[in-house]
């Protein structure tokens, strides 16, 4: 203070704050005013250099002012036109050196907005590599799904998908037979994959035995025709295993395999006749023919995969079926030609019969 005169006052009279808001408005239309214009950097210093230049010249009038009223006015000598000018530029001058200050050399309105541009940028970023990572994450869980357990399994078709996830690809055979005795207790699947599988895991807990007995109860007891045709094909008498098929079409008419087991290679031609009888091999070939006929009669009705829970990558059953039955039907007509030779040459071996039968084939073939 000199000559009475307050300095403080000066700058921030009665009416400072409002003063103080207009020099405030001022600077930010000013710095807006920049970013819309698109106004170079050097330039958003000028209103600094105007508001302060506008203080400097206006003080010391504003001072002679003050002076020249105090005595007299008192507070109102600070309340004067040059004054409030003095103030205002004063305090456009401080807001626009701020807000250049917090532009760091651009318009504080131009550094906000590219912050704003960057932050959006950076969520729309986010938001695509979100995108991408549940895209790929999606793509891997579908391609792992087929060997992914279902929790809770309620049907009998994700009962069999957990039993060949635990046996084929993880080697658990312990979960893998629960999760089948669990199948076979809660449901009846008929279905043909579900049945061997039950008969190759159970191997690991029973007796061969023991597990054909359980096989042939649950077959009965639930009324499971592909159950029975699989124990009769692991059936060491042929008659037994016969047995279990007629029970298997009363069961299920529409079974193909309850007609013919294509898939019992081990019996497709071999059994009777072994023993020399060319009467008793000629029936049996006759039956592999009219098993393998039935059986295409019956597969027609529908498509044998129904019978099936996996795909099945073999060839195609309709096809093995007729392959088999020309093979079937060669033999029958060998068969037939070897009935009548011996008839016409009775008192000769079977033995006799068919060394003389090669003999003929091999001079016929020679002439």
């Amino acid at each position: 203070m000199k000559n009475g005169v307050s300095y403080w006052r000066m700058v921030w009279p009665e009416s400072g704050p409002l003063l103080a808001g207009v020099g405030g408005i001022i600077g930010l239309l000013s710095d807006v005013g920049s970013f819309v214009g698109d106004i170079s950097a050097p330039w958003v210093w000028a209103p600094v250099v105007l508001g302060l230049l506008l203080a400097v010249l206006l003080f010391a009038p504003c001072r002679n002012r003050v002076v020249a009223g105090l005595p007299e006015q008192q507070d109102a000598a600070y309340d004067c036109r040059i004054c409030n000018v003095f103030r205002v530029g004063l305090f456009a001058c401080l807001v626009c050196a701020m807000l250049a200050l917090a532009g760091q050399g651009a318009t504080a309105t131009e550094k906000i907005g590219t912050q704003l541009g960057l932050i959006q940028r950076g969520v729309e970023d986010v938001k695509r590599d979100t995108a991408v990572i549940r895209e790929d994450t999606g793509a891997v869980r579908e391609a792992l799904s087929g060997s992914e357990l279902v929790r809770d399994p309620s049907t009998a078709e994700e009962r069999f998908h957990n039993a060949w996830v635990l046996n084929m690809q993880r080697g658990d055979n312990a979960g893998a037979w629960e999760q089948l005795q669990a199948l076979y207790r809660e449901h009846a699947p008929n279905k043909l994959d579900a049945a061997e599988l039950y008969r190759n895991v159970g191997k690991a807990f029973l007796g061969r035995d023991e597990l054909l007995a359980n096989m042939v109860e649950i077959g009965r007891q639930k009324r499971d025709a592909a159950m029975l045709v699989i124990a009769a094909r692991n059936e060491a008498d042929p008659d037994a295993a016969q047995a279990l098929r007629d029970e298997a079409r009363a069961i299920d008419p529409d079974l193909p395999f309850a007609y013919w087991d294509v898939g019992d290679f081990a019996r497709q031609f071999g059994g009777a006749g072994a023993n020399g009888d060319a009467g008793k091999q000629l029936a049996h070939y006759r039956a592999v023919v009219a098993g393998h006929e039935k059986f295409l009669e019956v597969a027609a009705r529908g498509p044998v995969a129904r019978y099936f829970y996996r795909p099945q990558y073999q060839a195609d059953y309709d096809d093995l079926a007729r392959s088999q039955l020309q093979s079937a039907r060669s033999m029958v007509e060998s068969s037939e030609k070897m009935a009548g030779y011996l008839r016409a040459s009775r008192g000769q071996t079977y033995e006799d019969a068919t060394r003389r039968m090669r003999a003929m084939g091999q001079g016929g073939k020679s002439q």
